[in-house]
């Protein structure tokens, strides 16, 4: 197929915002290496679904039917459908990929039912005669037993061998990117060990047995959360098939005919339970979700969060909260020295990363501190904008937990804004959830040694010496920052 003949950069360049135009030319050959490699029946299927499509269609539309026939874009579109670096109408189409109408016959999804629990009839199991929805792996389907109801997540015939093939084709871009850096005039970022770290993560997305434990974890660790709801397994659970509650609620994204104060205080409720919570954990591991689209997360009626699709989830070691809670309070601090060691001890492990330019990384801390000024304290999104700009300039690595982590981030700070919450939703969110663990921990902190950091805050005794002797200081960066 001569897929260079029907993507080129000009199609591209009206999708993304003038800022990121640069990138058009990347992206369309990124896409065209992409197409090529898939298999010839394939690469047929969807040059008949776009010449199927009527001439008055837009780019935008193509776009989002191609991602509909790709788990791997599929996946991307759903990440990319809030992003603000993008046009509104791409935006608009991709968000479609959110929840899409089943496709999957009935028949093929009782096969493979029967095929990985026994026949359903002697187990006492009813299906729904339509299924719920379809997303970029697997099929949504409601049933009933004789004492409770539920649904039943399955996986599609053969997306095991198609995802493992994307996947595979997904390094290949990130090799070619990297011999093409140069040419494309695009940061020499390490695209491919970047990528690879991708693909080990979105391969879970067909291992529903790592899902299945996601989801146990999840519920135990968001069980005294009375405003949030993860689902409960049932006993009908394969390597094929995850069964669990049936849930009702809308699209967090569609929140009907709230206030504004009900819209922030929805926007609260997402940044707290997925940003928060983990950030403040106690535990080793924190576990999150690293896949918070407007798909995955519902409204309840009782105006509980529901949680769903745990089949991308990372975790945040106590370390790496120490690192992001220490960068901000050098931040806070205007401290350069220690917001450098800190984002280089997030990167220090990581797989396949060099260390990165300790040079270069001062010169990007300086200059993302002077960006704050007097009276501005550090957000999250100053974080984010710090640590891209790190890798792009230092060469700053870092684990692939990390990364999904910022990925989680951006897609949870563009649904706030959607919902029509403040952009500053998600700093507001950090800042009671810092301050009311602080007040938790207190009495604990004097049978504590000096130096200990065994606390939710991530901050010892003698870290908050250092902040009282800044105290004048800091207290007029949050007066004005919060009035």
């Amino acid at each position: 197929m001569n897929w260079d003949a029907l993507i080129h950069e000009a199609s591209v360049e009206p999708l993304l915002a003038a800022d990121y135009a640069h990138f058009s030319r990347p992206i369309s050959e990124a896409l065209v290496v992409f197409l090529s490699a898939l298999p010839q029946d394939a690469q047929q299927e969807i040059l008949a679904t776009q010449a199927a499509l009527p001439s008055t269609a837009t780019t935008a539309e193509r776009v989002r039917r191609l991602a509909q026939q790709c788990p791997v874009l599929h996946k991307l579109g759903q990440t990319l459908a809030r992003d603000r670096r993008l046009d509104p109408a791409l935006r608009c189409e991709l968000r479609a990929l959110e929840s899409l109408p089943p496709s999957v016959p009935l028949e093929t999804i009782r096969a493979t039912l029967d095929q990985e629990l026994g026949p359903l009839d002697r187990l006492g199991i009813r299906l729904d005669q339509q299924a719920i929805a379809e997303a970029s792996v697997a099929v949504v389907i409601g049933y009933r037993d004789e004492r409770r109801s539920g649904v039943f997540k399955v996986l599609k015939p053969g997306i095991e061998e198609r995802l493992a093939l994307e996947l595979e084709l997904l390094q290949r871009i990130g090799a070619f990117l990297d011999e093409r850096c140069d040419a494309l005039a695009i940061p020499k970022i390490g695209y491919e060990d970047a990528f690879f770290l991708v693909r080990d993560k979105l391969q879970d997305e067909v291992r529903l047995g790592v899902e299945q434990r996601h989801l146990a974890l999840a519920a135990e660790q968001y069980a005294e959360r009375a405003r949030v709801q993860v689902p409960g397994l049932h006993e009908y659970c394969t390597a094929r098939v995850t069964a669990m509650d049936r849930v009702a609620g809308r699209k967090i994204s569609e929140p009907g005919h709230l206030s504004m104060r009900e819209r922030r205080d929805t926007a609260q409720l997402l940044a707290s339970t997925l940003l928060a919570q983990p950030l403040f954990s106690t535990q080793e591991q924190a576990l999150f979700h690293g896949d918070p689209h407007a798909g995955n997360l519902l409204l309840a009626p009782d105006g509980r969060l529901v949680l769903l699709d745990w089949s991308l989830a990372g975790t945040l070691r106590q370390r790496d909260r120490e690192a992001m809670v220490h960068a901000m309070l050098g931040a806070m601090l205007r401290d350069e020295g220690l917001v450098v060691d800190m984002l280089a001890a997030l990167s220090a492990d990581a797989p396949a990363g060099k260390p990165a330019d300790k040079e270069a990384l001062r010169a990007v801390v300086r200059e993302a501190l002077c960006r704050l000024g007097y009276d501005q304290l550090p957000g999250f999104s100053w974080l984010v904008g710090l640590t891209d700009a790190a890798v792009e300039k230092a060469g700053l690595a870092a684990r692939a937990d990390l990364l999904m982590f910022r990925k989680a981030l951006h897609t949870l700070n563009d649904l706030v804004i959607d919902i029509g919450a403040s952009e500053r939703s998600l700093d507001l969110a950090l800042f009671f959830g810092f301050t009311e663990n602080l007040f938790a921990e207190w009495p604990r902190r004097w049978l504590t040694a000096p130096d200990s950091r065994a606390f939710a805050t991530r901050l010892s005794n003698w870290d908050l010496t250092g902040l009282m002797f800044q105290y004048p200081l800091l207290a007029a960066r949050f007066w004005t920052a919060f009035i």
